[in-house]
């Protein structure tokens, strides 16, 4: 998630108190590189959904694809600005500032309570993570905060579902993806700047300057720390040392000791998906590579923690699944998904019913010529022949079917779109910069 300074990215900053409740403009001001006014309530002419825009005229950012963000009761959500972090109240669209600080960075909302975390890094030279920072919670209707934790160094990635723990990463000795830039993946905005050049000394593409910078880091095995903070005596407990690139870290929705995290680097080199215990045990594999080339990840739960759903291709670049390993049983049920359907990050909707994604450009692992759309995936059983013979050692197959939901056609993919379901499964929650700035929207899922 990436590097630029925030006047950079989002143009325009807006200062607001952290009383004023902030209103839904008609049009927004012409953002950079925008071709017109930003609108805020339209429907797609190439799909017919409607389309909502969610923050305002000075723009702003959603969490990581797997963060939580809404309330537990689904009337509102969490979201950044340039002047910190608001609520948005999902029936009215109403802005509300929370966290009246710049600083801010959103880190997730609570499962249980109607509480957001945040972090505020030390000022200093370098990578946020390699910095102080202190972790905030705040309550989303009164807006007290309080410290709950504080760093010397490191990244935190998910609260626990009964809020007792923060699971955080550090690494010793780091230096940045792109060496001209502190941070190349800005956590608060989530657009990636990643610069290389190839063999013959020209320029490459963002997705292969992406890949070379992620393959420097990998090979360097930096020595790192997987751990957990007790949130009420601030106690740092470490579950795992490791000279892997630890990424990702997740705790479940529904048990509170339950881990996932990622083997960071090239996907064809890592085996990518572990689960780990807060409570003990090993670390345990998810997913073993049965071919040459074959790659998995960008891994999140089901909504009743019961699942673990990942991007799957057999061989890289090729062939195309939402895969799901049940955690209780290890059964195993993969989704094909058309070459056009591929997407940078996939989810669920609550009820489990729905997948989305949200789309890639041609220069991403998949190529494909037609890609650049968030679509909603519907999944179907495979119906051939003799389907009585069933066995559970072996992968179910099913296939899901696309339906084109955001013409995605001007959105540049250096920022990630990052969807999201609302809790009521009608709505689907993205970061875009089709009209510039960067903005959080929301598609409806029927079509009006």
């Amino acid at each position: 998630m990436t590097a630029l300074t925030r006047r950079d990215m989002m143009r325009g900053t807006v200062a607001a108190s952290a009383t004023a409740a902030i209103a839904t403009p008609v049009l927004a001001q012409e953002g950079a590189g925008a071709t017109g006014p930003v609108p805020v309530d339209w429907i797609d002419p190439k799909t017919g959904h409607r389309i909502v825009r969610l923050s305002g005229d000075e723009g702003g950012g959603k969490a990581y694809f797997y963060r939580p963000t809404f309330t537990p009761q689904g009337d509102a959500m969490v979201m950044s600005t340039p002047a910190g972090i608001v609520t948005v109240d999902l029936t009215t669209r109403r802005r509300r500032m929370l966290v009246a600080d710049p600083r801010a960075e959103l880190l997730c909302a609570a499962r249980r309570t109607r509480t957001a975390y945040y972090w505020i890094s030390d000022p200093g030279e370098g990578q946020p993570s390699d910095r102080p920072r202190t972790v905030y919670a705040i309550d989303l209707d009164s807006r007290r905060s309080r410290r709950v934790a504080r760093l010397d160094q490191g990244q935190c990635w998910s609260v626990n579902a009964d809020e007792t723990m923060l699971v955080c990463t550090i690494a010793h000795g780091d230096t940045p993806l792109q060496p001209d830039v502190p941070d190349p993946r800005n956590r608060r905005f989530g657009q990636a700047e990643y610069a290389a050049n190839g063999p013959d000394g020209r320029p490459l593409n963002f997705a292969k300057a992406k890949g070379v910078r992620m393959l420097q880091r990998w090979a360097a095995r930096v020595p790192m720390e997987l751990f957990v903070i007790d949130l009420k005596t601030g106690r740092r407990r470490v579950l795992l040392q490791s000279t892997d690139w630890l990424n990702h870290a997740q705790f479940s929705p529904t048990d509170p000791q339950q881990i996932i995290y990622s083997h960071e680097g090239p996907w064809h080199r890592v085996t990518r998906m572990w689960r780990i215990r807060a409570d003990g045990g090993d670390p345990v594999a998810m997913h073993r590579r049965t071919m040459n080339m074959e790659i998995w990840g960008h891994e999140f739960f089901s909504p009743d923690g019961k699942w673990v759903w990942y991007d799957l291709q057999t061989p890289r670049g090729q062939v195309f699944w939402v895969a799901g390993l049940e955690l209780a049983t290890g059964r195993r049920l993969w989704r094909r998904v058309d070459q056009n359907d591929w997407s940078v990050h996939f989810n669920i909707s609550p009820d489990g019913t729905l997948f989305a994604g949200d789309g890639g450009d041609a220069d991403m692992v998949a190529h494909a010529p037609d890609g650049k759309w968030l679509v909603l995936l519907r999944p179907e059983p495979v119906r051939d022949g003799d389907t009585e013979v069933y066995d559970p050692a072996l992968v179910t197959p099913e296939v899901l079917r696309g339906e084109r939901l955001v013409d995605m056609g001007r959105h540049d993919y250096r920022l990630e779109p990052n969807l999201t379901f609302t809790p009521d499964n009608r709505w689907i929650v993205f970061g875009s910069n089709m009209h510039g700035r960067n903005h959080v929207y929301m598609v409806e899922v029927a079509k009006t």
